[in-house]
C-alpha cells in the first residue's frame, strides 16, 4: 500500500516535470504567437518571459497560490512583454492572456499524461516490493 509520502513526492516530482515540460513548450508557444502578431520571433524574449513564468509557478504552486502566480503572470509578464518586445503594456497583456491560455491547456493534457506515468511507475514499484515480500 501506499503511504502519504510516496504520493506527495510523486505528485511533486510530476510537478516539476510539467513545468519544465511546459516551460520548453511556452517558448516556442510564445515565439509563435508573437510571430503571428508581427512581434520578434527572437529567442531571448521568450525565453526570458517563460524563465519567469517557470520561477513564479514553481515557487508557487498549488491551487491557492496557483491564482496569485497567475496574477503575477499576467501582470509582471505584461510589463515584461511590454519591454522586451517594445509594445504598449495593454497591447502585451492581451498577447500574455492569450499564450498563458494556451500553456495552460497543453499543461493540462501533460499534467494527466506525466501524473499517469508516475502513478504507475510507484504502483509498479509498490507492487514489486510487495511481491519481494517488503
Amino acid at each position: 500500500m501506499l503511504g502519504q509520502m510516496e504520493i506527495l513526492v510523486a505528485a511533486f516530482v510530476a510537478a516539476i516535470i510539467v513545468a519544465i515540460i511546459v516551460f520548453f513548450v511556452g517558448v516556442f508557444v510564445t515565439k509563435w504567437w508573437a510571430g503571428k502578431k508581427g512581434w520578434s520571433t527572437d529567442l531571448k524574449p521568450a525565453l526570458i518571459l517563460n524563465l519567469f513564468w517557470l520561477v513564479i509557478n514553481i515557487l508557487l504552486g498549488g491551487f491557492f497560490f496557483g491564482i496569485i502566480a497567475l496574477i503575477i503572470n499576467i501582470i509582471v509578464g505584461g510589463f515584461l512583454a511590454s519591454k522586451l518586445y517594445n509594445k504598449e503594456f495593454g497591447e502585451s497583456i492581451v498577447f500574455v492572456i492569450v499564450v498563458l491560455i494556451i500553456l495552460f491547456i497543453i499543461w493540462i493534457i501533460i499534467f494527466i499524461i506525466i501524473s499517469a506515468i508516475v502513478i504507475v511507475a510507484i504502483l509498479g514499484s509498490a507492487g514489486a516490493a510487495g511481491a519481494a515480500g517488503y
